[in-house]
């Protein structure tokens, strides 16, 4: 593989011919993902500027998303009774990374009651699970994690995989292609002007509901914990899919955020590509959170409410069990004894920092903390 030029390697036609290939399926789904599929795998060419272990990685992601697709059409035509399967009230953490969406999803998922994504079902969704202790995937995952640790090591310090722990929601809705994921592995200007028009396209929704639904077949909660960044710019679909949703929306500072954003993506990037300008990852972000916020902000203001809860990353970290009571309590969901005592273990096995300090700071990156205040007075509420 690694002798492919990238022209053959990140080829639209070529790859989509190889996961049919290796499945011996032809059913890909709905059409809507060939779009940004297409775009993607140009820009990527064009303008990613990828060395040859970047094509390598943007390669085995690409066909591994393809041959989900097929499989995952495969487990609905031999079960189609799995499209009935209910998604009732998820609840869904909103807010930008580093806002303590990845420690609130923590103690979330510490809920018995709940259904949560763990990394493994994400990379490989399909067939359905009927175990979610037992699985050969999960060894096959914790194979894929060690891998990639060796190839981004700085990643830890950022966000720990771990095979069988609580995942973002990316995993899944990567399989749309549309999806800002790709945004933070990549320079992809091209893919990003038009990812930005279309975050909250329904027919992404309703691609990520199957494969929810695919997943609580035979694993079921009481409800899902679902957490991703593009849930923001995606709002507007996220309640047109899921109108019975609850939201919970986390806050931080810009001057905190903003960096630890260009940080997350830097890492990816310095693995993929020799020539990577912290510049303009700073210049792209800025502007892309401001545009988030924009939108995500009109879709709030049109909605109820009282579907919305807001936290602030302060009360999170010096109360985090208070909050989550409050969360509960303000959606109604049932707080269980057993829940509590599962939070307070994991934060005393979970002390911030135990995989080292995420350092960061917005001058590396071109940015001014006067200018970033001013620019996102309405990211802290």
């Amino acid at each position: 593989m690694a002798r492919l030029s990238p022209n053959i390697a990140l080829n639209a036609e070529a790859l989509l011919q190889k996961a049919a290939e290796q499945t011996g399926l032809s059913d890909f789904g709905d059409d809507s993902f060939r779009e940004p599929y297409e775009l993607l795998l140009k820009s990527l060419q064009d303008e990613a500027r990828l060395n040859t272990q970047g094509v390598i990685m943007s390669q085995r992601t690409i066909l591994r998303l393809l041959v989900n697709r097929l499989l995952t059409e495969q487990a609905f035509a031999a079960n189609p009774e799995m499209a009935e399967t209910p998604i009732d009230r998820p609840l869904y953490i909103l807010g930008f990374p580093r806002t303590g969406t990845t420690l609130l999803h923590s103690l979330l998922a510490c809920d018995p009651a709940s259904r949560w994504l763990r990394l493994w079902e994400g990379l490989h969704p399909a067939p359905a699970p009927e175990s979610l202790q037992d699985d050969p995937r999960i060894s096959t995952t914790r194979d894929w994690v060690a891998g990639f640790e060796k190839l981004v090591p700085n990643l830890a310090r950022a966000h720990k995989l771990d095979a069988t722990g609580p995942e973002e929601c990316l995993w899944l809705i990567e399989h749309t292609f549309a999806d800002l994921i790709f945004e933070l592995r990549a320079h992809v200007p091209s893919y990003s002007k038009w990812l930005v028009e279309h975050e909250a396209d329904e027919s992404s929704y309703r691609y990520y509901r199957r494969q929810l639904q695919m997943l609580g077949w035979k694993c079921r909660g009481n409800h899902w914990i679902c957490k991703a960044p593009r849930h923001l710019p995606g709002l507007g679909g996220l309640l047109s899919v899921f109108p019975d949703a609850r939201i919970v929306q986390t806050h931080r500072c810009a001057e905190s955020v903003l960096p630890s954003i260009c940080s997350l993506c830097e890492s990816p990037q310095s693995a993929a590509s020799d020539t990577v300008d912290k510049t303009a990852i700073g210049a792209h972000w800025q502007q892309r959170l401001l545009e988030i916020e924009r939108r995500s902000g009109e879709v709030r203001a049109a909605a109820d409410p009282a579907q919305v809860l807001d936290v602030q990353y302060a009360d999170l970290v010096a109360n985090p069990i208070d909050t989550v009571q409050r969360i509960y309590e303000y959606h109604s969901y049932n707080y269980s004894a057993e829940f509590e005592n599962r939070m307070k273990q994991w934060l005393a096995d979970n002390r911030q920092h135990k995989h080292g300090a995420h350092r960061y700071s917005l001058e590396e990156y071109g940015l001014d903390a006067e200018t970033v205040r001013t620019d996102f007075t309405g990211i802290k509420k």
